[in-house]
C-alpha cells in the first residue's frame, strides 16, 4: 500500500527548499521501500539547489541516508524486510561495464532522484 512521507525538495534554480508530503508507491520489481532513520543534506545538495549539477527540477534533496527495509518488490533477493541499509545517493544503470563487473560505484550512467 502506498504511503505518504515528508520530503525536502527544491523546485527551481536557487529557489527556497520546501518540506512537502509526497506519495511513495508500493515497490515494483527489483525495488525496496526503506523507512529512513537518518538523512543528511550536504554541500552536494546545495550544488543541485543552485543549478550547478543539473537542471532537471524539482530535486529531492538528502542523499546520505540509513534506514530499515520495510517492503520489497518481486525479484529482490539481496535484502529482506528488517535489514538495516545505507542508501546509495545515485541510482546506477545496472548495464554499463562497471555495473556488469560488479563495481556499481564506478557506474557510467547514474541517475539523480527527482520527484515529478
Amino acid at each position: 500500500m502506498s504511503q505518504k512521507v515528508k520530503a525536502v525538495i527544491v523546485r527551481a534554480k536557487d529557489a527556497p527548499v520546501e518540506t512537502v508530503t509526497i506519495v511513495v508507491p508500493d515497490p515494483g520489481p527489483g525495488e525496496a521501500i526503506v523507512d529512513v532513520l537518518t538523512c543528511g543534506v550536504c554541500h552536494t545538495d546545495l550544488h543541485y539547489k543552485l543549478g550547478g549539477i543539473g537542471d532537471e527540477f524539482p530535486y529531492l534533496l538528502g542523499h546520505e541516508a540509513t534506514g530499515v527495509v520495510s517492503a520489497i518488490g518481486e525479484n529482490v533477493d539481496n535484502v529482506v524486510v528488517g535489514d538495516r541499509v545505507i542508501l546509495n545517493w545515485r541510482a546506477v544503470c545496472g548495464q554499463c561495464r562497471a555495473c556488469a563487473k560488479g563495481e556499481p560505484q564506478y557506474c557510467f550512467d547514474t541517475a539523480n532522484a527527482t520527484q515529478k
